[in-house]
């Protein structure tokens, strides 16, 4: 009897031993929307009524926190949109960011829309120059029958094999200058996915990874659809999802932007089952620590900033106010109305990238909240048509009753009072009244208005039908210049924000 019970006990043990043995764990150290913050930048934050400020990010912080978390079971993804977000950026056309991102030693970087803001041309050739597999599935080079990048990779580590699919913005098009993306096809992404779910199936992958530049309410649509797919690394949002969200049991991540956080997803894999049986994820600042950071990633960016550093350090002004991105995007339509002596100026509330504590304004502070170098234009327009230009981005932005968004249009030179409880009204009710330069707006009046290249390049998207062809006037000066020249200008800046948009809303 007790040699049966010593012969029960060891099957036992082995197949747990063998179950066990199947049990894989791996680590997800994942980040995106850098946006060429090669430097430590200063935050602020409030606690206990009193305000800390520190430095956080920066290339040199990024990579001395991936290394001081990474390991033989690590898998190291980027999100996208590296590109765009600082002079050096710029200036070598997103060189600068691939020579940086080699330093990562990446295992697949998904291709972001910023990532063509200098054509596509320019970034094919400088993707050449990659150590690591970039992705792009469901973007098409015409002409060509190939995709912009590989569709999916297979990794391997600590015995599991991972499969890799990446998709850039379906919605590219309208998130960038046609010119840059004429040679691109985006193809359906859906179409896409389940291809190479069905390859990446046959490829017998334990772990499926769909790296997407989307955005987090596009993720969750991607996990309600496809269930094969385990983990959904995302960007584009700039989202931080501090704990992992479960959409029909697939986790999907995302970790911010610039650079403030790394994610580290921490997953347990039963390769015999192809499934994950445990997970803990989290966000990790990356505050500047110099044990942590590593110096000669750090070495590197100060080597290849040295030769603009002069200029970029010029102190050309003083802001009396912290520029958040409510003032600060006041201040540059403002700006642009008074320079080009128009009616009205519309700019994309995308086009303010960086906000910015009070202190002296430099060269490098006006290139990193307006990186893009988009040119002026001017165009005229109708009394009418411009107010169901204002009409229809409003309604837009004004999802979830919030008259905000990330797209919602800059403007100057008007006030608007509307009642939001009337959106659903075609007639454009809603709007109570609408002011140009302090006066009731004139329906078959012409108006002068300044926008940016990119603006008026996508007015469907931010302005819909409106009614009426625009023709723009390209001015030939780059809106970076203008600001420059404003801010020399006016030399000491204090602007508060104004409620240009009153809502009368009943209760």
């Amino acid at each position: 009897m007790k040699k049966l019970i010593t012969v029960i006990f060891l099957i036992l043990f082995s197949g747990y031993a063998l179950a066990q043995e199947n049990i894989k764990e791996l680590t997800i150290l994942h980040w995106n929307d850098f946006h060429a913050r090669n430097v430590p930048y200063q935050v602020s934050k409030k606690k206990d009524g009193q305000t800390a400020t520190y430095f956080i990010g920066g290339t040199g912080s990024m990579l001395g926190y991936l290394n001081k978390f990474r390991d033989d079971k690590s898998l190291v993804l980027h999100g996208g949109d590296d590109y765009q977000g600082s002079p050096i950026s710029s200036i070598t056309k997103g060189n600068s960011q691939v020579e940086l991102l080699k330093l990562y030693n990446l295992d697949a970087f998904i291709v972001g829309n910023h990532e063509f803001d200098y054509g596509s041309t320019e970034l094919e050739t400088g993707l050449q120059q990659a150590n690591f597999d970039v992705l792009s599935a469901n973007l098409l080079i015409q002409n060509e029958n190939r995709t912009f990048g590989k569709s999916y990779t297979i990794k391997e580590k600590n015995g599991i094999k991972i499969g890799i699919i990446g998709v850039s913005p379906e919605d590219l098009k309208s998130l960038t200058l046609p010119k840059n993306v004429a040679n691109i096809t985006v193809l359906n992404t859906d179409s896409v996915i389940a291809a190479n779910l069905k390859v990446l199936k046959s490829e017998k992958c334990n772990l499926i990874v769909l790296l997407s530049h989307n955005g987090a309410d596009m993720d969750s649509v991607y996990a309600s659809k496809f269930h094969d797919i385990d983990v959904i690394v995302g960007g584009h949002s700039h989202t931080p999802i501090y704990k992992p969200r479960v959409v029909d049991g697939i986790l999907i991540v995302q970790a911010g932007s610039y650079g403030k956080f790394l994610g580290k997803l921490d997953l347990k894999v039963d390769t015999e089952k192809d499934t994950i049986v445990s997970y803990f994820g989290k966000l990790h600042e990356t505050v500047l620590d110099s044990a942590i950071f590593d110096k000669a990633a750090g070495d590197k960016v100060n080597d290849m900033i040295a030769s603009i550093e002069p200029k970029m350090k010029e102190v050309i002004g003083k802001l009396e106010v912290d520029w958040k991105k409510g003032n600060c995007g006041q201040w540059n339509v403002d700006a642009l109305r008074t320079m080009f002596k128009t009616d009205v100026a519309l700019l994309n509330g995308g086009s303010i990238r960086k906000d910015m504590l009070k202190g002296n304004i430099t060269v490098g502070d006006i290139w990193e909240i307006n990186p893009f170098g988009n040119n002026i234009m001017t165009f005229t327009v109708k009394g009418s048509s411009l107010k169901k230009m204002l009409a229809n981005n409003i309604r837009m932005a004004a999802k979830d009753e919030e008259l905000s968004g990330y797209d919602m249009i800059l403007f100057s030179g008007m006030k608007i009072v509307v009642n939001t409880s009337l959106l659903s009204d075609p007639s454009d009710s809603f709007i109570k009244s609408l002011e140009v330069n302090g006066k009731a707006i004139e329906m078959d009046k012409e108006y002068s208005v300044v926008t940016n290249s990119y603006t008026a390049s996508q007015a469907k998207k931010y302005f819909g039908d409106f009614g009426e062809e625009i023709k723009p006037y390209d001015t030939n000066v780059i809106d970076r210049d203008a600001l420059l020249e404003a801010v020399k200008q006016q030399k000491v800046i204090n602007n508060v924000f104004e409620k240009r948009i009153i809502d009368e809303k009943s209760n």
